[in-house]
C-alpha cells in the first residue's frame, strides 16, 4: 500500500509588506542543496606527497661532458653579467705613474685665490709660543732689568739644596734613615723593664701533656712486628672471596623472611610519628 504526498500550491500574495510562500520554500530548498554540495578543490591545490623521497620531477642528470647542464633564465643571465663602466668620460687607470706634462701646464700661473689657499694658517695674534732654553725668539726675549737683577739673601738660602743631615735629629745617616722615614728608639724604651704579668703573657703556649708530635717519614719497626704471624681468623678475613662461593641465583632485591616478620621497637615508632606542628588536617570537600 503506497501513499502519495499531496502538494498544495497557494497563489502568491502581492500585498505590501508580505512575501510569497512559494518563493520562500524554493529559496530554502536551494539553500539546502547548496550546503549539501561537497567543497570544491581549488585549482592550486597540491596533494600531499606519499613520502619525503617523493619528487615532482626528475632531478637534472649529467650531460654528455659529465657535468650537470642547467639552463638559466633570461633574468639570471642578465644578473650574471659583469657591471659595465660608464661610457661618458670614464677613463681607466694610467699605465704608469710617469707621463708627459703638457706645455700649458708647465707655463701656467696660479691665480690670487689659489695663492691664498696655498698659504699656511697663521696663529692667533695673542698666541704665545713656548719658551725656549735660550730665549732667542723676539717675543720672549729677557728684559735688561731681569738680566741685571741681583737675588736677595733669602732667595739664595732657598735656592740651596737641602742636606740630609738637617732631617736627621741624631746625626746618624743610614740606609733606613736617609729619607727621614725611620724614628729611632727612645733611650727610656731601651732601659725599660717589663712586669711579671707581661713576661707570663710573652711566654709561648705549651703543648698538651698527652700531645704526640707527627710521626717521621722513616721510623724503626719493632722486632716483634717483624716476626709477627697472623692467626687463622685473620688469614680468613684477608683471603679474597672465591668465585665458587658466589651464587648464580642471587637476587639483591629479594627481601628475607626475617626482615618481613620484623617488628619496630617503641622508640622507632616514636621517631616515625610526624612533628605535631607540621601536621595539617586534610580539607574535606
Amino acid at each position: 500500500m503506497t501513499s502519495t504526498a499531496r502538494v498544495v500550491k497557494l497563489p502568491p500574495i502581492h500585498e505590501k509588506g508580505r512575501i510569497s510562500l512559494t518563493g520562500e520554500l524554493q529559496a530554502s530548498d536551494n539553500r539546502i542543496d547548496l550546503l549539501a554540495n561537497p567543497k570544491s578543490v581549488p585549482n592550486t591545490f597540491q596533494e600531499d606527497r606519499r613520502s619525503v623521497y617523493w619528487v615532482d620531477r626528475q632531478p637534472p642528470t649529467a650531460g654528455p661532458h659529465g657535468t650537470t647542464q642547467i639552463i638559466a633564465s633570461a633574468r639570471v643571465q642578465e644578473l650574471a653579467r659583469h657591471r659595465t663602466p660608464n661610457q661618458h668620460g670614464w677613463r681607466g687607470d694610467r699605465p704608469t705613474p710617469i707621463w708627459a706634462v703638457r706645455d700649458g701646464a708647465k707655463k701656467a700661473e696660479a691665480g690670487p685665490r689659489l695663492v691664498a689657499l696655498s698659504e699656511h694658517k697663521e696663529p692667533h695674534p695673542r698666541y704665545l709660543f713656548d719658551r725656549t732654553a735660550y730665549m732667542t725668539m723676539p717675543l720672549i726675549q729677557v728684559s735688561d732689568g731681569a738680566t741685571k737683577a741681583t737675588p736677595t739673601e733669602r732667595l739664595e738660602t732657598l735656592s740651596k739644596p737641602k742636606d740630609r743631615r738637617d732631617r736627621d735629629k741624631f746625626g746618624v745617616i743610614t740606609l733606613a734613615t736617609s729619607w727621614g722615614q725611620y724614628n729611632p728608639v727612645a733611650p727610656a724604651a731601651k732601659t725599660a723593664q717589663c712586669t711579671p704579668h707581661v713576661e707570663s703573657l710573652a711566654e709561648p703556649k705549651k703543648y698538651h701533656p698527652r700531645f704526640v708530635g707527627e710521626k717521621p717519614v722513616q721510623w724503626q719497626v719493632d722486632e716483634s712486628a717483624l716476626k709477627a704471624i697472623a692467626n687463622l681468623r685473620l688469614q680468613q678475613l684477608c683471603r679474597p672471596r672465591s668465585r665458587t662461593m658466589i651464587k648464580d641465583d642471587y637476587d639483591p632485591y629479594k627481601v628475607s623472611m626475617a626482615a618481613r616478620r620484623a617488628h619496630a621497637t617503641p622508640r622507632v615508632e616514636e621517631l616515625c610519628v610526624p612533628i605535631p606542628r607540621k601536621v595539617r588536617a586534610k580539607k574535606i570537600v
